[in-house]
């Protein structure tokens, strides 16, 4: 996306003559209207971030044996080590003619190495099944191999076997939910702290997460999060001295906490670091609260669903053991729910315990997943994140151009989305394997781990206290009104969600305005014109225009900065309009005038819904 700033020109009506793409200060045909096409319209209210909130209770699925999209046969044969409907599979084998189905078995982890659970499980199946049975090995302690029914049931009676699923369609097709590459803009962690009110809250109302009162040591007394990701540097500054007070790695089955990726570290330390590395400035959401880290992807940030599954397998039966109270899932798939449903059941009996979940909601809002473009900006919400209840959205905090929704942030369809959004751009956390540097990530992984952060914070402030035993977020809304497929509830604003929990008296204010249409309508050619005074230039100025069609409508956004009149065929000081599938565009003007914008949504080339939001210091409609 790019932004590009006109002056002079030949006069056009309500087309672009050419859409070139042009760097920041140059010029050549600006986009000018006849004022004939223009829609003056009027916004009648414009309110600080604070008086627009709303609360949002944090899901708890009542605790029951069945789930309710699972058979209840899948219930009974989990305790059997069989994590599928044995029966169902073969039916529709039986109707293809077939007598196997494809199954993926995971092996024991009881052994001192995975050589040796291997070994072991090799040799019982050469001594149960001779040379009937064939199989092949995909990763550590991981097999595929077409079986039976009676061969199934001697497998599931094996005490080498740790569980059996059917063979996904897609081997290793979950992923970090993060965009690729470390990124070269450097804000720190605690502009997003700052901006929703989490750095104000912790000092407030003394909390840290750590419920015991000691800052720097950490037990299951004190809020623990568990991190199901790469793994955690522990020796990381940020996240030493005995923060990771529990560990499991299903891919290499190693015993102390590491991270050869480096997804995991930044995550946990967004969650729960202390900013020792860099202080006051990359402190994290809960900086007293403990971790437990769950790695089930590898070096190159992607799983298999049997590792995963193995993971939560043992987080699920260790809840209690680590007192655990919330699990931060920053891991997305685009798989079918035929192949993610083992995953999203795991998650679900998580819930089922009473502990949420926090799933990102994937990083497909532009169309890719990954270098694959997916021919669609809507339905894109990671397979996980879809069939969960605390999915994670990404926005921009106001340094980066806020609070608009990251163009990557993956949207719903329909009444489907997310279900709240939080900051997650270009986010500066702990660096695995460095000792004390940092480096800048995006994607709704990091907007997860800060609603989990938040998450501690209020736990903290209610159990400290005794207020409460459920406690609620604190939202304000954005997009559409009410729940949408965008933001889903709303943005996440942590000072009213801490404040509420503790249920004390507080204020916070952090100088920002929202100017909301939540629900506007241009029609083709046409351009609808709202004016904005800016009255004072201490802070950025920013505009998201959002399209709510899902049929790759373009729409275009025009800016007219103060002494530019589109009524009296001034040409736009701004013209944004590179994206024509895209459905939003956005821009961040980081010096803004004094006195009267006119922001302009152009129906470019279709006539569309849309919402428009424009934040800034000190502007009124």
């Amino acid at each position: 996306m790019s932004m590009k700033r006109t002056a002079g020109g030949v006069f056009l009506s309500a087309m672009l003559l050419s859409n070139v793409s042009l760097a920041y200060g140059q010029s050549s045909q600006p986009f000018k209207i006849d004022p004939s096409f223009i829609n003056t319209k009027t916004i009648e209210t414009s309110q600080n971030i604070q008086s627009n909130i709303q609360s949002l209770p944090v899901p708890m699925l009542k605790k029951s044996n069945t789930l309710p999209y699972e058979n209840p046969n899948d219930v009974v044969e989990r305790t059997n080590k069989i994590f599928f409907n044995s029966y169902e599979e073969f039916t529709k084998a039986e109707n293809e003619n077939k007598s196997t189905i494809p199954v993926e078995v995971v092996a024991e982890d009881n052994q001192p190495t995975i050589q040796l659970n291997e070994k072991k499980f090799e040799n019982q199946l050469s001594i149960l099944f001779k040379s009937e049975l064939k199989f092949k090995k995909v990763s550590n302690r991981t097999y595929h191999m077409d079986v039976t029914k009676e061969q199934l049931d001697i497998l599931k009676e094996m005490k080498e076997l740790k569980f059996a699923i059917i063979q996904p369609k897609k081997e290793k097709g979950s992923y970090i939910a993060e965009t690729a590459g470390e990124q070269p803009i450097t804000p720190f962690l605690n502009a997003a702290s700052e901006m929703t009110g989490v750095t104000k809250a912790r000092s407030d109302f003394k909390v840290t997460g750590a419920l015991d009162g000691m800052e720097t040591t950490y037990t299951k007394s004190d809020v623990v999060i568990a991190v199901v990701d790469t793994g955690i540097d522990a020796n990381h500054v940020d996240l030493d001295g005995g923060k990771v007070i529990g560990w499991y790695d299903s891919v290499n089955d190693k015993t102390k906490p590491y991270d050869d990726h480096g997804h995991g570290t930044h995550v946990a330390s967004i969650v729960a670091g202390t900013g020792e590395g860099d202080p006051n400035v990359q402190t994290g959401v809960a900086p007293g609260a403990a971790l437990v880290g769950v790695k089930v992807l590898d070096s190159s940030g992607h799983g298999s669903n049997a590792d995963i599954i193995e993971g939560l397998q043992w987080l699920y039966n260790n809840l209690h053991s680590y007192n655990v109270k919330a699990v931060n899932f920053s891991i997305g798939t685009l798989n079918s729910y035929e192949d993610a449903s083992n995953v999203i059941t795991w998650i679900k009996k998580i819930e089922n315990a009473g502990v949420p979940v926090f799933v990102a909601a994937g990083n497909s809002g532009h169309g890719y997943n990954g270098t694959e473009f997916l021919g669609k900006y809507y339905d894109t919400l990671s397979t996980y994140a879809k069939y969960t209840s605390t999915s994670v959205a990404s926005i921009k905090d106001p340094y980066e151009g806020g609070w608009g929704l990251s163009v990557f942030s993956s949207r719903g369809t329909g009444s489907t989305g997310p279900f709240i959004s939080a900051p997650g751009e270009s986010i500066r956390a702990a660096k695995a394997n460095s000792r004390n540097e940092y480096v800048t990530m995006s994607g709704t992984s990091m907007a997860t781990p800060f609603v989990a952060g938040t998450y501690a914070l209020m736990y903290d402030a209610a159990y400290s206290r005794g207020t409460s035993s459920s406690i609620s977020f604190s939202i304000f809304d954005m997009g559409t009104q009410g729940y949408d497929k965008l933001y889903g509830n709303g943005i996440l604003f942590a000072y009213e969600s801490i404040k509420n929990a503790a249920q004390e008296q507080g204020d916070f204010d952090n100088h920002r305005a929202l100017i909301s249409v939540p629900g506007g309508h241009v029609a083709k050619d046409y351009v609808d014109v709202y004016a904005v005074k800016q009255n004072a230039t201490s802070a950025d100025l920013n505009a998201t225009l959002l399209i709510i069609n899902e049929n790759k409508e373009n729409l275009d956004l025009a800016i007219w900065e103060p002494g530019a009149d589109p009524y009296q065929g001034a040409p736009a000081t701004y013209y944004i309009g590179e994206n024509t599938e895209l459905p939003q565009e956005n821009i961040n003007i980081k010096t803004p005038k004094q006195g009267t914008y006119y922001f302009g949504v152009f129906g470019k080339d279709h006539s569309a819904d849309y919402t428009l939001e424009i934040t800034g210091n000190n502007i009124t409609p």
